[in-house]
């Protein structure tokens, strides 16, 4: 049965929320949006927390062991039937976990009306903590110590390049930047990666860089200007990986049916009814493919293959690095090598290094050229 909030008036001077300049001890602190735009969340509590009315800065208790749900209308959050005015925040206790949705979380949780009933959610922890959840589901617990520790670094530096104190949160918690999953997963080796290599991160010239990475290069990783169109800097220029080519995701192949791409350059404008033949149209000097030409009963359609990958998913269409394009019964196979972006941090790359002895420092040498690995501050 849903519990009643029990309402405890602690008569407190007002609070306001955290800021992502704040610091926890010696580690800055991060906000991290863990959802953004729910029509509702359920809270389930393992031990009494506080929820804090972020205006008034009065306190309200929740009971332990209990499940709660929260709802926004206009202004107003919703708590087990209790109004309160936007924006709200969950306090966490000492050494406690807030349970949200199907994620448990050790931050306190900013909760505020976005709008048509929906809610967003950011929850506000040290940098070192967020990280913690950041290693087992972008790199498997189980991987060796050392490419963790690469990892932990890449991490570090791309949380802190995103640092926004202007907005409103710092980072997602999607892949569209790095995966973060709260406190699942967590063990001794990811905090021993963590721990060791505390507050290093990756400067060129003096600057912190944006540290990509990406799950498998396919033998060649590219510049971030090719990926994105951004300028190039050192450490984002494209090497090549002698590493990677053992993984399972150094090759792929996926089959199209013609009518699936009929379909995909019809939503691109093109008003063919028969596809007739695909190739690719332009590749980058890292031989990774820019654009896809379809042969059609109308003519030629040319299309970013960034969009051709969107259409029918990343996860199927694993990269750029297309080597091959074969006409299959009633459809086209196309072959290609390594899974993501490309740019940085080849993952499957730094895990053979690390298994063939190298230290965590050389593997960010290799993928980074020129950055410096040093402390933040």
């Amino acid at each position: 049965m849903m519990t009643r909030l029990l309402v405890l008036f602690l008569l407190c001077a007002a609070m306001p929320a955290a800021s992502a300049e704040g610091v926890s001890g010696d580690s800055p602190n991060i906000r991290v949006a863990i959802s953004r735009g729910s029509p509702s969340l359920r809270l389930g509590t393992s031990a009494r927390i506080y929820v804090l009315e972020v205006k008034s800065g009065q306190k309200f208790m929740l009971l332990a062991n209990s499940a709660y749900s929260i709802s926004a209308s206009g202004d107003t959050i919703s708590v087990a039937g209790q109004e309160l005015t936007s924006p709200i925040k969950l306090l966490a206790s000492e050494g406690q976990r807030i349970h949200l949705g199907n994620n448990f979380y050790k931050g306190d949780i900013l909760i505020k009306s976005a709008g048509d009933g929906k809610v967003d959610i950011i929850e506000y922890l040290p940098l070192e903590d967020y990280l913690y959840g950041v290693l087992p589901v972008e790199m498997s617990p189980d991987w060796p110590l050392e490419a963790l520790k690469a990892q932990a670094v890449a991490s570090r530096t791309y949380a802190l390049k995103n640092m926004s104190p202007g907005k409103d949160y710092d980072i997602t918690d999607g892949a569209e930047m790095q995966v973060y999953n709260g406190t699942a997963k967590i063990n001794s080796r990811i905090r021993d990666a963590v721990d060791s290599t505390k507050g290093l991160v990756l400067k060129y010239k003096g600057k912190l860089i944006t540290a990509f990475f990406h799950a498998c290069c396919g033998g060649h990783t590219i510049s971030v200007s090719s990926a994105w169109g951004e300028d190039i800097i050192k450490p984002l220029s494209g090497v090549r990986d002698p590493y990677c080519s053992t993984s399972p995701h150094y090759r792929w192949e996926i089959y199209i049916p013609a009518g699936d791409l009929l379909r995909f350059i019809q939503s691109q404008g093109s008003t063919a009814l028969k596809l007739k033949a695909v190739r690719v149209s332009q590749k980058d000097k890292f031989g990774r493919s820019v654009s896809l030409k379809f042969a059609t009963d109308r003519g030629s359609v040319t299309a970013p293959l960034t969009l051709v990958r969107k259409f029918f998913g990343n996860s199927e269409f694993r990269s750029t690095y297309i080597t091959g394009i074969t006409p299959a019964k009633g459809g086209f196979e196309f072959y290609g090598r390594g899974w993501g972006h490309g740019v940085g941090m080849c993952q499957e790359g730094a895990k053979f290094m690390a298994m063939k002895g190298r230290p965590y420092k050389k593997i960010l040498h290799q993928y980074y050229p020129g950055a410096a690995i040093m402390d933040y501050d």
